[in-house]
């Protein structure tokens, strides 16, 4: 097969995906507008990002625990777009204008989201959805209103690696591409730079518009650390869960990497271009967890 068909199939299987997608949150929407008897409850925990940080892995180990119930699929996405707007989403539909139909606003919206962890009894229940971590603090406020006592997990990479990543996942995923294969240098750029993904890896703004509304709730990871001993990132996430740690003590495979993408090297102009950006936030970061990141640029 050609291979210029091959990724206009691949893009066409996305999209279709996303209607789909689409359509099945319209319908179960309009089910929880009727359905008053459905058991519902509030989330205890979300986890918030950065995109392309480990999120999956945490999603796929922390629903090994059986004191742990979350949503059935990762990214519920509820919490980030008000109703007829849109907005850039990460993953494979990074660049696209999505429109969701999430209001917060009204009531039988979240009824349906609460839906999702009604089924989770006693146990400890969250979603994850990287891009909250980008949310506006307008947003943040409405969000602390209906869901005062959230604890939050936020995990952050190397910025610079972590915009990259996007990069190439975005091209695998939308088009089959390596980045290489771009003709362009100038669209890699343009790409790397746009500002939803920049914002994605601005930490210090994340930090300060969350702990405004969420101070001493919030725990940071880093995907360094899991890259050195996923088993201790483990743990402190269970005793800040309060569940035993035990189940994920002999869970096994930890270390192994989730959601990957094929590795291509990022262009010099690009990585500087992104230090260059991100440099500034990092004074800020040194000083709140009293370790040195300049490594990272």
């Amino acid at each position: 097969m050609d291979w210029t068909l091959a990724r206009l199939l691949q893009y066409m299987r996305w999209r279709g995906r996303e209607e789909y997608r689409s359509v099945r949150r319209r319908l179960s929407l309009d089910y929880a507008r009727v359905a008053y008897w459905l058991p519902t409850r509030n989330p205890d925990f979300l986890g918030i990002g950065a995109p392309r940080s480990a999120t999956t892995w945490l999603y796929q180990r922390l629903s090994l625990h059986p004191g742990i119930c979350l949503s059935e699929k990762k990214e519920v996405h509820f919490l980030s777009i008000p109703e007829g707007k849109g907005t850039y989403v990460y993953g494979p539909d990074v660049g696209h204008f999505i429109r969701r139909p999430y209001d917060l606003n009204n009531p039988h919206h979240w009824r349906w989201y609460r839906s999702l962890f009604g089924k989770c009894g006693n146990k400890v229940c969250g979603e994850i959805t990287p891009v909250y971590s980008v949310l506006d603090a307008d947003r943040i406020a409405v969000v602390k209103e209906h869901l005062p006592d959230l604890k939050l997990i936020y995990i952050m990479r190397n910025p610079i690696a972590r915009a990259w990543s996007g990069v190439r996942k975005e091209l695998w995923w939308r088009f089959h591409m390596h980045p290489h294969e771009v003709s362009s240098p100038e669209a890699l750029m343009r790409m790397a730079m746009r500002p939803q993904v920049l914002a994605c890896g601005n930490y210090a703004d994340v930090i300060t518009r969350w702990e405004t509304h969420y101070p001493n709730r919030i725990l940071y990871l880093f995907y360094d650390d899991i890259m050195v001993d996923a088993q201790d990132v483990l743990r402190g996430v269970c005793d800040f869960l309060h569940v035993d740690r035990g189940p994920l003590e002999t869970a096994g495979g930890h270390s192994e990497r989730v959601n990957d993408v094929p590795t291509d090297d990022i262009p010099p102009a690009v990585r500087s271009a992104l230090a260059a950006y991100y440099a500034p936030q990092l004074p800020f970061l040194e000083q709140k967890f009293g370790r040195s990141f300049s490594h990272w640029i």
